[in-house]
């Protein structure tokens, strides 16, 4: 009997007898597994992968003998049905909300996880012209890795309408031909990916734009969306991934002709539904939103693994704050793509994206918010296909963010950090919290962070993070009533990585700070 190890990959070909058109559109094949205990059962769908070929994949998640059988109407495979043994393994699983803690995440093997995620739109598709390959490809997933992500999240159907080396998703998208090869290429290049320890976030399609020929609105009807929606998770659910049911969702809102948006937002529902329905593994789901926006109104939905998956440019820090009320973790999907310019006029053009400095502080604000972040780079983001020049991940102009942004992981990753939670209230200072600033480009305000502010993240009575900018006076730091005690002091410098030992201090229920300077600094404090 195969063995497979638990939190691997169990793959099973079937064969279709017969001909058809269109076996991806005209049959359905769903596979009944039985757990070890011989009672539970769980369900998914088998994915047509060309010729007559139809795949199972599993990735088990308890030791012991598992049984499979199809259900069809096609009787090649109807009824096929085996048998594999799950051994136990070092595999880590994929991510889910934390157990005790819902806001953070954690690996199903139970390793606490500190999400910090890239943005690689283009992961899947090629553009010779721009040196976007599957060379390419991996050269920037190694990079990544080294440089600490666990998260790289990205398009199956890419906006830009590209292919890759297997050619376009769809053979013709208004008559449902899939084009497996494409898609093969797609799995090489996300088992690469979990290979190197990173889990992808796979956007389904893009929502109308007007820039894309195989958006969500291209394709011919909702009975077509929901069952490319199965396809999907049954090819993709068994790896390390959560899912993406729509980019910038309501954009359709605004090109979607004769919808309205009820009906659109009902559209996504169903596709979240579908999604889950499908999937035995449990993967989260998010949807992702259009301009300066929050995705809240999905957040109780059951399929909704997020309470928020924002793309959001403004008050970054209350954002996230406002978003901890459905007790699921919280990501800013989009705040910043480090010095982008999309029209390659010489100008940056995103918010938050201008220098370093605004860049780091952006990114501070949300993870003191017990937020998680995607963030991105102008020469990577979308494979060249906004920004001068070719996609490149050496580009000597990233080099100062990308390792600015690894000491924001350490920082947390020295600290169990899963048992903070947000206590501005404990911090205050002779100065005021600033709002957020812009600045004029190309005819339009574009924002960037406040220029001083002040956050705590405390398990009061045991440990506390003061995150503090633009004031070189007196901070003062409230420990709670549980906060008597004597505490080791450290102050972190979010530019170096640095630690500077302060030793201990006998507190009272508070503690005073003076920053070195008006830049940022954060004061770590541990009983």
């Amino acid at each position: 009997m195969m063995k497979i190890p638990r939190f691997g990959l169990f793959e099973q070909s079937c064969h279709h007898t017969g001909s058809y058109d269109n076996p991806y559109k005209e049959l359905m094949a769903t596979v009944q597994l039985t757990e070890p205990n011989g009672k539970t059962t769980r369900s998914i769908p088998l994915f047509w992968d060309g010729d007559t070929i139809w795949k199972l994949r599993f990735s088990p998640d308890k030791v012991g003998t598992w049984k499979w059988s199809v259900q069809s109407d096609n009787p090649g495979l109807n009824r096929q049905s085996g048998s594999f043994n799950v051994v136990d393994s070092q595999n880590r699983g994929g991510i889910r909300p934390m157990a005790g803690y819902p806001y953070h995440f954690e690996r199903q093997n139970g390793e606490p996880f500190w999400f910090m995620g890239e943005t690689g739109w283009a992961l899947y598709t090629d553009n010779q012209a721009k040196n976007h390959t599957r060379t390419a490809v991996e050269e920037y997933i190694d990079t990544r890795a080294r440089q600490g992500f666990n998260v790289i999240h990205s398009m199956l159907i890419s906006e830009s309408g590209w292919g890759n080396s297997g050619g376009d998703a769809f053979v013709d998208l208004k008559t449902e031909k899939i084009n497996p090869e494409y898609w093969q290429e797609a799995d090489e290049r996300l088992i690469y990916l979990n290979r190197r320890g990173i889990t992808g976030g796979l956007v389904l399609a893009w929502a109308d734009k007007r820039v894309n020929p195989n958006d969500w609105r291209e394709f011919p009807s909702q009975e077509a969306r929901l069952r490319y929606a199965r396809y999907v998770t049954a090819r993709y659910s068994a790896f390390d991934v959560y899912f993406v049911v729509a980019g910038e969702w309501n954009a359709d809102v605004r090109n979607a002709k004769g919808l309205s948006e009820n009906q659109i937002r009902s559209d996504y529902i169903a596709i979240g539904n579908t999604i889950k329905q499908s999937d035995p593994h449990g993967r989260m789901i998010a949807i992702h939103p259009f301009g300066n926006d929050s995705v809240r109104e999905f957040a109780q939905q059951p399929w909704m693994g997020f309470g928020d998956y924002q793309q959001m440019y403004r008050h970054l820090h209350d954002e996230i704050l406002a978003s901890r009320r459905f007790d699921k973790p919280v990501v800013n999907a989009e705040y910043a793509y480090y010095l982008r310019d999309a029209d390659c006029d010489g100008q940056v053009d995103k918010p938050n994206s201008f220098d370093l400095q605004s860049m780091r502080h952006a990114t501070w604000d949300i993870a003191m918010a017990c937020g998680y972040f995607i963030t991105g780079f102008g020469t990577t983001y979308f494979g060249g296909y906004r920004n001068p020049g070719p996609f490149d991940v050496n580009a000597v102009q990233n080099d100062d963010w990308e390792e600015q942004i690894q000491h924001v992981k350490r920082l947390f990753s020295e600290l169990e950090w899963w048992r903070l939670r947000p206590y501005d209230e404990f911090i205050t200072a002779q100065i005021e919290r600033d709002e957020d600033r812009s600045r004029q480009v190309k005819q339009r305000e574009v924002v960037l962070p406040p220029k001083i502010t002040y956050w705590v993240l405390a398990e009061p009575g045991r440990q506390y993070l003061a995150y503090v900018r633009g004031h070189a006076g007196l901070f003062k730091l409230s420990l709670g009533e549980r906060g008597n005690g004597t505490y080791h002091l450290r102050q972190f410098d979010p530019r170096t990585g640095e630690f500077i030992n302060f030793g201990t201090r006998q507190c009272k229920g508070f503690l005073e700070y003076t920053p070195p300077d008006e830049r940022d600094w954060v004061l770590v404090v541990e009983k």
